[in-house]
């Protein structure tokens, strides 16, 4: 354990005083950052799906099309709870028993294998 902290630490300050091994220290990093931030994008995303949910619940009506932007800026203020670890913004899929929260994954290209898809059921 004492090891991999002390790596963690020497990658941090490689990171920052050597600018040019970043591409290099990323793409070494990349087996282990890419399956926390899938994690972390639907952990997020189950947390939206299930207030748009409740949302319905309250006022009968589903933000989705032109209205899903407008309720995610005003729902969620900061722009990094809007958007995945990628940084595209959150889509919403309505279907006639859940609602499907949509991240495009790392490729930032819709309807690819490595989209990121998690429903919550509708009441």
């Amino acid at each position: 354990m004492k090891r991999l902290a002390l790596l963690v630490v020497l990658g941090v300050l490689v990171w920052y005083y050597f600018p040019d091994s970043r591409l290099m220290l990323v793409d070494f990093a990349e087996p282990v950052l890419v399956p926390l931030q899938r994690w972390s994008a639907q952990e997020e995303m189950a947390g939206l799906a299930r207030n748009v949910v409740e949302h319905e619940r309250l006022t009968g009506r589903v933000p989705a099309g032109a209205e899903w932007l407008p309720w995610l800026e005003y729902r969620y203020s900061a722009p990094e709870l809007r958007s995945d670890p990628w940084g595209s913004v959150y889509q919403l899929e309505v279907l006639a028993d859940s609602v499907v929260t949509v991240s495009f994954g790392p490729d930032r290209v819709r309807a690819t294998p490595d989209d990121v898809r998690v429903a919550a059921p509708r009441r």
